[in-house]
């Protein structure tokens, strides 16, 4: 009896690449950069399960955060283990958009093949917003990572011409939803499109399962708001960044429309932004280097789709959308036969004919969806780290773009050029737009490869040698130079996406008259706040926005309420409740908010009343807490003995 050799798998070189090289730029980043706002919203909700179920921003419940909570909740699996620090909370995104990587590429080699596939993951691997926004604490790369799982997905629904798929695709886009709510329904018209042209079955078993399927995706995502909803005011924190503590004006406004017609940033005290030109960073407490984050500047113009492809947002995406418009045009070629010129109404028959024909409806049409919708939207000029949600379609229609014109040079003809000069010319493009953001030495080195590679590939077209082991060398050589770029920018980003920020972060630490690092502060106040020896109490200090109390938070769990929510602007308490609360021994001390910055927002002016009540009758302990006059204030009945609450000793 002879025994058969086992197979082993293959394993395949690229891919591996490919998360090799996303791994290590996501990874070597971690720990750097993190949102304050987010670490000290997981470091609260770790302290009770109202906190968690409710994401609140304080450990006292106070607040809730601005976000639903699922990402969150994620980022507090890592931090219950590993303590509420940078990495921690930064752990999650890494991961998903590392996974996000491989996931892409196994979607897209057994339609497309191996050179698509390839492509896509090397180019998702390196875009910019992708690394910065996957080494950080914000929700945008957990929704990303989330909407490529739902759309692989109904990918596999309408493969298999099953319902079943269906189900996880909808509990994914519910999962979103609980991410960023709207935002996570832009690519769903384009979704709802491919399934209903691709999909398999009599037309009227095609409408029903895609009812069915919106039911249930609306039961998921909108199953915490209406737990929200229902829960009395005053039982659970306040919703953050509203004027009126509603649920639905925080999914419908804040996080609807706002994020895609002129979002300006409330009045108040510069917030914690995410990355982005004119957002600064967060490094962990204690990081003598922690930098301050400017003001957003309310007063960019909108620049329309166009800005796109301007200095300010093209470094997002790599500069590689330009060649990503190239790349969706050559790809829904496929879906233009003959046949659909003589008559259109096959076009329907085309999209079915073959698996590669539907994938492309369903990545184009995201692409262009994502492109619109946030080209469009004026918040991403003041929020340019939004284009991460359109760094997978865009790396997806890239892979399949190249992978069409991958033979091109092997054809002969004018086709034979195709490739080459798009490559030439997007690498013009990107040379010229980069050039004040990268290093020249990554500079320097893009060109020479691209030089390099298309000549060679350029003598092989002439002499008719496209089909040699050099002329596919050079020419991957070419492709993969344009690479480079969009790496180095990431790897160069700090806390930032790549850009040069009009507001540029300025440093915190000790200067001339300039304040101290944030931990430092902090520590100074905790020590004080613990010598005092004051009775416990729900919140150990109050601050006007929810920066000037996240330190606090993250450095030792104090109770510390921001009466204003995140950007200082909320109406959480008025006058008389707040007066009831110091009276009631539950707020003892007061953080006064820092003087903004010269050309900064001014105070919040809805906060005044509250202030100016404290500066008449409560206590300035600043000089005896080390501090500048006017800024730590200390309720003029707190006497006792013992220590504050959340303090540790």
């Amino acid at each position: 009896m002879k025994l058969q050799a086992v197979a082993r798998p293959r394993i395949d070189g690229w891919l591996l690449l490919a998360l090799a090289v996303g791994g290590l730029l996501r990874f070597s980043r971690l720990g750097d950069f993190d949102n304050s706002y987010y670490t000290a919203t997981v470091a609260s909700m770790l302290q009770s399960p109202k906190n968690f179920l409710y994401a609140s921003f304080d450990p006292g419940g106070a607040v809730m955060v601005d976000k639903p909570p699922f990402s969150f909740w994620a980022q507090a699996i890592p931090a219950a283990f590993l303590g509420v620090n940078a990495t921690a909370v930064s752990l999650p995104q890494a991961v998903a958009g590392t996974v996000a990587i491989a996931v892409l590429y196994l979607a897209l080699k057994p339609v497309f093949g191996r050179v698509a596939a390839a492509a896509s993951a090397l180019t998702l691997a390196v875009v910019t917003a992708g690394v910065v926004i996957d080494s950080r604490n914000e929700p945008d790369s957990l929704l990303s990572f989330t909407l490529l799982l739902a759309a692989v997905c109904l990918l596999r629904a309408v493969g298999a011409s099953s319902w079943r798929w269906l189900v996880p695709f909808a509990l994914l886009m519910g999962i979103a939803f609980n991410i960023k709510m709207l935002v996570a329904y832009v690519p769903l018209p384009a979704f709802l499109l491919y399934y209903l042209l691709a999909a398999q079955g009599p037309p009227r078993q095609v409408a029903a399962r895609a009812a069915g399927t919106g039911a249930l995706l609306l039961l998921v995502s909108f199953s915490w708001v209406v737990l929200v909803a229902l829960t009395p005011a005053d039982q659970r924190p306040y919703i953050g960044s509203t004027r009126d503590n509603s649920i639905w004006t925080l999914v419908f406004r804040y996080n609807g429309l706002d994020r895609f017609g002129s979002f300006k940033p409330p009045t108040g005290p510069a917030p914690q932004q995410p990355p982005g030109p004119g957002g600064g960073t967060t490094p962990s407490p204690g990081d003598a280097q922690r930098l301050t984050p400017p003001p957003i500047n309310p007063n960019v113009p909108d620049v329309g789709l166009l800005g796109l492809l301007g200095p300010r947002l093209a470094g997002q995406l790599g500069w590689l959308l330009p060649l990503g418009v190239v790349a969706l045009l050559v790809t829904l070629v496929r879906l233009l036969p003959e046949e659909v010129y003589a008559r259109p109404a096959a076009l329907l028959a085309v999209v079915r004919r073959s698996p590669a024909n539907a994938h492309v409806l369903l990545w184009c049409g995201w692409l262009a969806t994502a492109v619109v919708v946030f080209g469009m939207a004026d918040a991403t000029t003041t929020h340019p780290y939004y284009l991460v949600n359109v760094a997978v379609p865009l790396a997806a229609v890239l892979g399949i773009g190249l992978g069409s014109l991958w033979e091109g040079p092997r054809r002969g003809g004018l086709v034979a050029w195709s490739l080459p000069a798009a490559l030439g010319a997007a690498a013009i493009y990107q040379t010229y737009g980069a050039q004040d953001q990268v290093g020249d030495w990554a500079i320097a080195l893009a060109v020479s490869l691209m030089l390099l590679g298309l000549l060679v590939t350029c003598v092989a077209i002439g002499r008719r040698l496209t089909t040699t082991p050099l002329a596919t060398m050079s020419l991957a050589l070419a492709a993969g130079a344009l690479l480079l770029i969009p790496a180095a920018a990431g790897m160069a980003a700090g806390g930032r996406i790549a850009g040069t920020a009009l507001n540029a972060p300025r440093p915190s630490g000790p200067g001339p008259g300039g304040p101290p690092p944030e931990s430092q502060r902090a520590n100074t106040i905790t020590a004080f706040i613990r010598r005092q020896g004051d009775a416990g109490s729900r919140f150990v200090m109050g601050t006007v926005s929810a920066r000037e109390a996240a330190p606090f938070i993250i450095i030792s769990g104090a109770p510390v309420v921001a009466i204003g929510g995140f950007s200082g602007g909320d109406p959480v308490f008025s006058v008389e409740a707040f007066r009831a609360m110091a009276e009631r021994g539950e707020l003892r001390y007061f953080l006064m908010p820092q003087q903004a910055a010269p050309g900064g927002p001014p105070g919040p002016r809805s906060q005044d009343a509250i202030l100016g009540t404290i500066r008449r009758t409560w206590q300035d302990v600043s000089l005896p807490a080390g501090l500048k006059p006017g800024t730590l204030y200390r309720y003029r009945a707190a006497l006792g003995a013992g220590k504050p609450a959340g303090v540790p000793g």
